[in-house]
């Protein structure tokens, strides 16, 4: 191996390590996100509701290592249980078909404003809430 090959091959996988893990085929998913009791949280947008944790199950993929400061729901959550209810949010992840509603990782979290997900026309409404 040359000098010149060596440095490229360490390049790329430095470059690699600096990107971090990817999701392949990502796709990005915004509704509301739901938490009604210990351990159950779920995002349904206009395709389907998406199990991200269940009791007793634990999370999918990728649950424990979110960045909870993208998620922060300070004055963008609504209590309806204790302090258990509902927020507007986006997923980002790799998610099956939206029939099972299955999401096979999750890699981001992010916090919206209850005015974004109760002024989708898109979204199903129940009392503005999952």
């Amino acid at each position: 191996m040359t000098v010149t090959a060596g440095c490229l091959r360490n390049a790329l996988c430095a470059a690699l390590v600096v990107l971090g893990p990817t999701v392949a085929g990502a796709e990005t998913r915004c509704g509301w996100f739901a938490n009604p009791t210990p351990g159950n949280f779920w995002l349904t947008d206009a395709d389907a509701t998406w199990a991200l944790a269940v009791q007793g199950r634990g999370g999918v993929p990728g649950w424990e290592d979110l960045d909870w400061a993208e998620a922060d729901f300070t004055a963008r959550w609504v209590e309806m249980n204790g302090h258990y209810g509902y927020g507007c949010a986006c997923i980002e992840g790799a998610f099956g078909a939206p029939e099972t509603g299955e999401v096979t990782r999750i890699t981001h979290l992010r916090a919206l404003s209850l005015a974004k997900c109760e002024n989708d026309p898109a979204l199903a409404r129940a009392n503005s809430a999952p």
